[in-house]
């Protein structure tokens, strides 16, 4: 499958010495040094979506309200739901990977978009009126682009439990 990864930072060494170096020193000591085995990559697919935030500021003119638009990128997790706000997107490269590599999304991709947007309501409603309460009215947000992406991950074995880092 071809998919648009982002690119490894961490090699397969690195990531064995980092795992080894979060090992408490006692129980390296207790286990006869068992080390990680099984270490491999998996991919884990991220959504990237771009609103557009429509808006109404209250200007001294009577009747006249100013309309603006601003864009907002979040970046979402598909297995575990976290999301945050980025500026620019993550570089990716073209990469084929085996299916059994890429871990299902367990959160489908329209409760992910309506969720999302039910957060950005909430902020920027919590913002307008802490801040400016008759200034700002929130008017509409709308979704322009929904793009897939994948992070890979280190996922080693160790001692029946699955680690997991960063690459």
């Amino acid at each position: 499958m071809r998919i648009e990864a982002i690119e490894i930072s961490k090699s397969k060494k690195e990531a064995l010495k980092y795992i080894l170096s979060k090992m408490p020193l006692m129980s390296k000591v207790s286990q006869f040094n068992t080390v990680a085995t099984d270490i491999h990559l998996e991919y884990i697919e991220f959504k990237v979506l771009n609103y557009e935030v429509i808006s109404k500021e209250k200007t001294n003119k009577m009747f006249r309200h100013e309309i603006k638009k601003h864009y907002i990128t979040m970046l979402v997790n598909t297995y575990n739901g976290y999301s945050e706000s980025i500026d620019t997107i993550p570089n990716t490269t073209k990469r084929y990977v085996t299916k059994s590599y890429i871990k299902k999304a367990k959160i489908e991709e329209d409760y992910i978009i309506e969720g999302v947007k039910n957060e950005i309501m909430h902020f920027l409603g919590q913002k307008s009126k802490s801040n400016l309460t008759d200034k700002i009215n929130l008017q509409n947000i709308n979704i322009k682009e929904v793009q897939s992406i994948y992070k890979p991950y280190w996922v080693a074995n160790f001692r029946g439990r699955s680690i997991v880092v960063d690459a």
